[in-house]
């Protein structure tokens, strides 16, 4: 038979049972000699809410005492004037950031935009160039047409345009300023077919004149007058 340490009462419990419980603090306990007393933590149990109490207590008031110390500190910083220079100082750290983002935007965006220029107008003038130019001369003549040359945004797409002497935009077409440079005088050595060279060689042996010699021919009317009646012509000049 197994018996309980402790009992509310004695009620169902045989008599002979009775007799090895002792009444303390209203509950029946057997009386057994040796037994180690159960420790009463009541009052320890107490103090360590009450300590936790005034621990949480003095936290509350340590962080009301601070935030109060920091809004008096900030006040009267404000009304010596140090927060306008701490703002100054978070506001040129902001300033000097944000320019370093910017400058490296917009070196990127220059970066970008070289390449689309590239891809673009640098094309666009090669193909010019080697069209127009006569064989040989193709390199001295881009520049030129470079500078003729930009490009701008069209229905969202980089469109290569024409600019006008001064570099302006102009309402012309590639088509006209080939027109243009093939008529331009300043540029009659280096286009193929120009006809902005002036005097030729065209009238060299006709209508009964002394023939022009070869060593007096500019390049142009060289080329000319080759074009125009072939090189088997040309060497037949007098020298």
């Amino acid at each position: 038979m197994t018996l309980k340490f402790q009992l509310d009462s004695l009620e169902g419990v045989e008599e002979s049972i009775q007799g090895l419980y002792v009444q303390k603090d209203g509950k029946f306990v057997l009386g057994i000699e040796g037994l180690p007393q159960q420790e009463d933590v009541t009052g320890l149990k107490a103090k360590v809410e009450e300590l936790l109490g005034e621990k949480k207590a003095a936290e509350k008031a340590r962080r009301e005492a601070e935030d109060k110390a920091r809004a008096e500190a900030e006040e009267a910083a404000r009304k010596a004037g140090d927060i306008e220079g701490l703002e100054k100082s978070w506001s040129e750290k902001f300033n000097r950031r944000e320019a370093e983002l910017t400058s490296a935007l917009e070196t990127e965006r220059s970066t970008l935009q070289g390449q689309i220029r590239d891809l673009t107008v640098g094309r666009t003038a090669i193909e010019l160039a080697t069209e127009l130019a006569v064989p040989g001369t193709a390199k001295a003549l881009l520049p030129h047409i470079e500078r003729r040359l930009s490009v701008e945004q069209r229905d969202g797409k980089p469109t290569v345009v024409a600019l006008d002497a001064a570099g302006k935009l102009s309402a012309a077409t590639l088509d006209e300023l080939k027109a243009e440079l093939t008529n331009d005088p300043a540029f009659g050595p280096l286009i193929a077919g120009s006809k902005a060279s002036g005097g030729g060689a065209g009238g060299a042996g006709k209508g009964g004149g002394a023939a022009q010699k070869r060593s007096e021919m500019t390049s142009v009317q060289k080329r000319e007058y080759i074009e125009a009646h072939g090189q088997e012509a040309y060497l037949k000049l007098p020298k």
